[in-house]
């Protein structure tokens, strides 16, 4: 099972960062319309905001987990200075344990409002398209996110420093 994962991790990227791009052609379109639209025909596309947010929620968190598994995150490393290897080691595993709670909490937290904004039947605000299944596809990513960076946090402690 482990070894299908491995192979199917890279293709789940490309998807993923695929449909990312995807996205932000979708908006960077949209966008050029409204322009043209606004000031060459006086009239701009009813609901831009509603599906510019849609598209760059989705640009943003589907590249979320990808960026993660990857290991592109920037990291500041002002204190690096003043660690040893050993306990920058240790440091590195525990702020990776940290941010993998962190990720997860934001998850079930983003969960509880995609079902609130369902049971309250939340809209846009102007073309009145539900919001819990983007808040709900928010959540997946952010919480695949922190089940991706809890398990190459724990992989690296495994394996130690030469890992």
């Amino acid at each position: 099972m482990a070894a299908m994962l491995g192979r199917a991790g890279p293709w789940l990227a490309r998807i993923f960062l695929t449909l990312s791009a995807i996205c932000l052609i979708a908006l960077m379109c949209l966008t050029v319309a409204e322009v043209i639209g606004r000031y060459v025909f006086n009239s701009p596309i009813f609901g831009r905001q509603d599906i510019a947010q849609i598209l760059l929620a989705c640009s943003i968190f589907l590249a979320f987990p990808v960026v993660t598994l990857r290991g592109e995150q920037i990291d500041v490393d002002l204190l690096d200075g003043f660690f040893s290897k050993g306990a920058a080691f240790w440091r590195d595993r525990m702020i990776g344990l940290l941010m993998t709670v962190a990720l997860l909490t934001m998850g079930y937290w983003l969960y509880l409002r995609g079902a609130r904004f369902q049971e309250r039947g939340t809209t846009s605000e102007l073309l009145f398209l539900p919001e819990y299944p983007l808040v709900y596809f928010i959540a997946a990513t952010v919480f695949a996110t922190g089940v991706i960076l809890g398990l190459h946090t724990l992989a690296r402690m495994v394996m130690g420093r030469k890992g």
